[in-house]
């Protein structure tokens, strides 16, 4: 039996369709249960991370964990992906207002410290300091420059740690030496 022909316009919007990433809704938030069993999310600095923002972020998260303030989060979580876009494009925009203003005001020492500093941002990420994997809020406030590598592989270990744990498990840092 012969294939039915699509006419030009569906195709297209077929093909369109199926090019569309997926959104995956997002999980309702939870909160922090204590009568869940606390588990402790050792984390240990991995020779590939850069020791000052290492430690800057894991000491942001022991102090979340002191107080009590750490627990895994529902997933998939609600995420806004332009808020980690535009925080971005907020520091190259201040990085050209200061070295690179517009109408030809820029020096050559300026330019050249536009370009070093945009440099230095192409390897660094937003990050969320209180991961919001651990509860922590998606906002701008909750964002700091990381370098890329050890963002994204810290975020992969804590996940792969506590995503089998249940929505709301009270979590505490330990800092292996």
């Amino acid at each position: 039996m012969p294939k039915a022909k699509v006419g030009k316009l569906v195709g297209k919007a077929v093909e369109a369709a199926d090019k569309k990433p997926k959104k995956r809704i997002p999980a309702p938030p939870v909160t922090r249960n204590n009568n869940l069993p606390e588990f402790v999310l050792k984390i240990k600095r991995k020779p590939s991370y850069k020791k000052g923002p290492f430690d800057r972020k894991v000491n942001a998260l022991k102090k979340l964990s002191d107080e009590g303030k750490l627990f895994k989060q529902a997933n998939p979580l609600d995420k806004d992906p332009e808020l980690t876009k535009n925080y971005r494009k907020r520091v190259m925009d201040a990085i050209f207002a200061k070295y690179w203003p517009p109408g030809g005001k820029a020096t050559e020492e300026g330019k050249a410290m536009a370009n070093k500093l945009l440099a230095r941002l192409a390897g660094l990420d937003a990050d969320h300091v209180w991961d919001p994997q651990l509860g922590g809020p998606d906002t701008v406030d909750n964002l700091r420059l990381l370098d890329s590598h050890t963002n994204q592989d810290m975020g992969r270990e804590i996940w792969n740690e506590i995503r089998k744990l249940p929505d709301g498990t009270p979590i505490r840092i330990e800092v292996i030496p």
